[in-house]
Formats: C-alpha cells, sequence, structure tokens
C-alpha cells in the first residue's frame, strides 16, 4: 500500500517557554497539527478547486487563517476527506496544560527516579497534571520556565519549594486535599532524590528538567508542541497500520528553524523500543518493525499540505474559541471528526487538555 500523509501546523508560537503575558501565549493557547493521508492527490485538487468556485475563493495557496469568512468551505472540506475515508490524524495542546504535563514528567516523577512505565504510572501523571493545571499560579510557572531556560540547582530546588507550598495551601481544603497531599509527597520524593544523586553528580538537577533542542541557530528550544505532536502521530500510525509502514510516505510543512530537530526526533521514536524506553501509549505504539519515508515541502507546491493547513486551523479555532464561536456547519464538521476519534487505532483528534476540557461530540 502506498499513502502519503501531508503534516502542518496551526496556532504555533514557539516553544512552550515563549509563553506570552501571563501565559496567554501571545493569543495562541492551543497549538494543533494535522495529518491528512491522501492515495490520489489529484482527484482531491480536483475537488476542492471546484469547492472554490463554489465558494468563489479565489486562485492561490489555501491558508486557514484567511478562510475565516469561509466556514461553510471549509466545513466541506472537513466533510469531504471524512466521505473518501481519508485517514485524519490530529493532535491538539493545551499549551498551559502542556507545561504542566513537563512538570509532573520531568520535575516531580522524573525518569531518574526509576518509576515503571504503565497504567498506574500514566494515570498518576495525568492526575497530577489536570490538578497543577486547575491551581497552578502562574508565579511557579515562572520558576519553572526560568529552570529551563538558566538551569541551576537553586532554581529546581526554588521550584519544588513553591510547589510544596502550594500542596500545603490546599491540604485543608475538603474537595482538594488528597491531591494536595499526594502533590507534597512527590515533591519531597523528587527533592531527596534530587540530594541523594548530588553526592555523585554535581548537575543531578538537570536530570529534573526536560532536555532542550538546538534549532538551527544553535540555540536552546524547549517544550516544542509541535516536536511531540509529531512524534506521536508518527507512533498513531504505527498503531493505525500495524507496525506496517512500508510504502507509507510523510511530507511535512517545511519548518526552517526546526527541520532538523523533526528529523533526529523521528529517528529517537524509531529506536526507543531497541533501547528499552517505550513509553506507555495506549494510543500510539513506539514500537516500530518498518519506517515510514521522511521530507519537508513548501504547501502552496500541493494540495496536500494545505488541506492539512485547513484541519488543523479548524481544529485549533473550535479548541481556542469553542463551538459556539463557529459557524454551526463547521462546528459539526469538527464534532464529527472528535466523533470518529478511535483510540484503539489512533484515527482521529487526540486532545493533549486537561480531562475536564476534553471536547466530545
Amino acid at each position: 500500500m502506498s499513502m502519503t500523509f501531508y503534516l502542518d501546523e496551526s496556532g504555533h508560537s514557539g516553544d512552550a517557554v515563549n509563553s506570552g503575558e501571563g501565559f496567554d501565549f501571545k493569543g495562541q493557547p492551543f497549538f494543533s497539527l494535522a495529518a491528512v493521508g491522501l492515495c490520489d492527490e489529484e482527484t482531491v485538487a480536483t475537488r476542492i478547486c471546484e469547492l472554490r468556485k463554489q465558494h468563489r475563493i479565489p486562485a492561490g495557496e489555501l491558508k486557514s487563517k484567511s478562510l475565516n469568512s469561509k466556514p461553510i468551505f471549509v466545513a466541506q472540506v472537513i466533510d469531504y476527506l471524512q466521505s473518501i475515508a481519508a485517514p485524519i490524524f490530529v493532535e491538539v495542546v493545551d499549551k498551559r496544560y502542556f507545561i504542566c504535563v513537563h512538570i509532573t514528567g520531568f520535575h516531580l516523577l522524573a525518569p531518574c527516579m526509576g518509576f515503571a512505565e504503565g497504567p498506574p504510572l500514566a494515570f498518576l501523571r495525568n492526575a497530577l497534571a489536570d490538578f497543577l493545571n486547575a491551581v497552578v499560579t502562574n508565579e511557579i510557572l515562572d520558576t519553572f520556565v526560568e529552570a529551563c531556560l538558566n538551569p541551576s540547582e537553586a532554581l529546581v530546588m526554588r521550584s519544588f519549594d513553591q510547589l510544596e507550598e502550594l500542596g500545603r495551601s490546599l491540604r485543608n481544603n475538603s474537595s482538594s486535599r488528597d491531591m494536595a497531599q499526594g502533590l507534597c509527597m512527590t515533591v519531597t520524593e523528587a527533592r531527596s532524590e534530587l540530594l541523594a544523586l548530588k553526592t555523585t553528580d554535581s548537575n543531578a538537577y538537570l536530570r529534573f528538567l526536560p532536555s532542550p533542542d538546538l534549532n538551527k541557530r544553535s540555540k536552546r528550544v524547549w517544550m516544542l508542541p509541535n516536536l511531540t505532536s509529531f512524534t506521536n502521530i508518527y507512533a498513531r500510525l504505527n498503531l493505525y497500520f500495524g507496525q506496517k509502514l512500508q510504502g507509507i510516505h510523510i511530507v511535512h510543512d517545511q519548518q526552517l528553524e526546526i527541520d532538523e530537530i523533526l528529523q533526529s526526533s523521528k529517528l529517537a521514536a524509531e529506536q526507543i523500543d531497541h533501547h528499552g524506553e517505550r513509553p506507555y501509549t495506549p494510543r500510539s505504539n513506539f514500537a516500530f518493525k518498518e519506517k515510514a519515508t521522511f521530507a519537508f515541502a513548501q504547501s502552496h507546491e500541493g494540495i496536500g499540505l494545505q488541506v492539512a493547513d485547513v484541519v488543523a486551523g479548524a481544529v485549533m479555532r473550535y479548541f481556542r474559541d469553542g463551538p459556539q464561536a463557529l459557524h454551526a456547519d463547521l462546528a459539526l464538521a469538527v464534532e464529527n471528526l472528535i466523533d470518529a476519534s478511535d483510540g484503539r487505532t489512533g484515527y482521529g483528534i487526540n486532545q493533549v487538555v486537561a480531562t475536564s476540557d476534553v471536547r466530545n461530540a
């Protein structure tokens, strides 16, 4: 089987530490990455051309941000893709929650602490990230971000202290007592582990922070939502195709700053299973037996990347603005995609948001 998946994003404003004022992420609190699988791009291009004429959309590259006044057209594009059974995979990320996930997974329950991957740890991570997302202050997020940007033991310890104080302040609240106590316990264990490790490693504090990547200008970038979204979509494709990726091609919209990071991350994902580090991911599969090809292209070169951009933009706006703010047809098109999502196969929309914010059709 041969199929090409076209990937494009919406809502990108850099890495997660580029958080704007008050963690508003410069008006882009959500990020989405969409992958649309096509076997016959020419036929799709013909149909999209027909829809363009119907809605009087002039010739040129289709861009989601320029189609705000054409919601019915966008809805019809999504509906058409579903009607021809084009496989669609979308990651949508709440960026503030994304930081809380990193605090949980790399700071409080750091891999160096030796927790076994599996459902219990996944449940604990999710519960703790949900709790932090609901109660964490901007001051605490600022300290964690500062520790990422300027790593030091003092900043890591300050972050632990602030998180512990938050837990203590909420222990007398009946609705948050158990989670607050759990937060205090995880901080205590993480701090003790750091103090034990530093006796033989002066840089042990780095094990309690996510690792940065280097862009083409050798600048460190932290917690890239497009990076984790890309690797998870790749692993979802691996699940969807039953680990048979031969003949599957991935074409990503050109990313001049981080194309090398994405390339290396694809390779790292393919090698995870060989190093015994495979995470517990029930809706994706990081055990790669075959590899998909991977390339970058400019979106004006074909309709595939353009429809991926349209899908990514529609999903991002649905989560950012809410269904009530969208035209009813467009909201329904996204909700149909949510409804068709299937964690057993990896198809559809994966929502990296707090449990209370998960949207169901």
